[in-house]
């Protein structure tokens, strides 16, 4: 019965969040418009051109060199910190009143809600570095989350439990990355062959979307499933039985340990395959498809991590701490690729870990290339 219903609600969500974010998808001008600007990915008094979507590879002789930011400056607080407080009083709060009543429906609510402000505090940092409100609305990355929620209930959840039952836990864990990327994967890819938001910048955003309604969905699940002592056992037998200290403790790890894998695998997935896409058309899909797989292969190999160990103590906990390492790492790669397309009026404003590096090299004539005060125009290729 508990299947069935969880069915209907995705298919319910998705079906509505899907249909809103087809609708609201943004029909914008491309902010700031095509230009040559000081190249931001190299030192030397050169200019690179930005074609009102991403930076390219194209760069000619300039007479002045980037300003590319400083070290621990530029705009890294800012609004964006008071979810993330918020998230904090609402387990405190949350976890406080579950330990008095022992009501599952508490600490579910309470997931559900510092899940979500995490979310929203992680977006906003990236938002703010990248510009995201130029180029993609709030509206737009709400309706792309709760398509995600219910692409986890009826696509994730499925896959997970058709592999398990194939395979058991190892099968599961090892095909974690194809079955959950896939469904986290599914609506922005969807929106993309619709022909919308296929700005790269926009497309980061819908990526980290996706990956909030799969981490906001599977984390309230979760708490029912662990106080319920339900939910998988990833050193085989029987889930140990859930006590008020282990269900908040394990929620707790999941929102600030766990989930946040899913918004950073799929925003590096997307960042890889639509500045690909949107640089060479058909002929980047290699290099996107190829982003996509390693994220899945390195998404399975983190769940994998979760079946070795077992029995002994140490070494699952020096597992559970290189996890945590893991995420750092995950969100260094999604800074990389999302730093390719902070636009030019950022530059100089955000801190040298957010200035653009590694965007390529094609060099074009001086005299193909307009003056530094004539209106752009794009080169033609050679």
């Amino acid at each position: 019965m508990m299947v069935l219903l969880l069915n209907v609600l995705g298919a319910v969500l998705l079906a509505a969040g899907f249909y809103a974010a087809w609708r609201l998808a943004p029909r914008r001008p491309d902010a700031p418009p095509a230009r040559w600007h000081p190249d931001p990915a190299s030192k030397a008094a050169r200019r690179r051109f930005w074609d009102g979507q991403a930076w390219t590879a194209r760069v000619t002789a300039g007479t002045e060199a980037a300003n590319r930011g400083h070290h621990f400056r530029g705009r890294f607080w800012g609004q964006w910190v008071w979810p993330l407080v918020g998230a904090g009083v609402v387990l405190l709060a949350g976890t406080t009143l579950y330990r008095s009543t022992e009501n599952v429906h508490v600490i579910a609510v309470t997931s559900f809600l510092a899940m979500a402000l995490v979310c929203w505090a992680f977006y906003g940092f990236v938002a703010r570095q990248l510009a995201l409100p130029e180029v993609i609305g709030l509206g737009q990355i709400v309706a792309v989350a709760v398509a995600s929620a219910g692409a986890t209930f009826l696509v994730g959840l499925n896959l997970n439990d058709l592999t398990g039952s194939i395979g058991g836990i190892s099968l599961a864990t090892a095909l974690v990355g194809l079955t959950e990327e896939t469904s986290k994967l599914l609506v922005p890819i969807a929106l993309f062959l619709l022909g919308t938001y296929r700005n790269p910048r926009a497309g980061v955003a819908i990526g980290l979307a996706s990956g909030f309604g799969f981490a906001i969905a599977e984390t309230t699940l979760y708490a029912y499933q662990t106080a319920a002592a339900s939910g998988p056992a990833f050193c085989g037998g029987e889930t140990p039985a859930a006590t008020t200290a282990s269900v908040i403790a394990a929620q707790v790890a999941r929102i600030f340990g766990v989930s946040p894998f899913h918004w950073l695998f799929t925003g590096i997935a997307v960042a890889i395959a639509w500045r690909a896409w949107h640089l060479y058309g058909r002929k980047g899909t290699p290099a996107a498809l190829g982003g996509i797989l390693l994220v899945m292969v390195v998404h399975s190999l983190n769940d994998t991590s979760a079946t070795l160990g077992c029995g002994e103590p140490t070494v699952q906990s020096l597992l559970a701490m290189l996890r945590y390492v893991l995420v750092i790492v995950m969100y260094l790669v999604f800074k990389a690729w999302a730093r390719k397309h902070t636009p030019p009026q950022m530059i100089g404003a955000v801190s040298t870990g957010w200035t653009p590096k590694h965007l390529g090299e094609q060099s074009v004539p001086a005299d193909e290339a307009p003056a530094e005060d004539s209106p752009a125009r794009e080169p033609a290729d050679g």
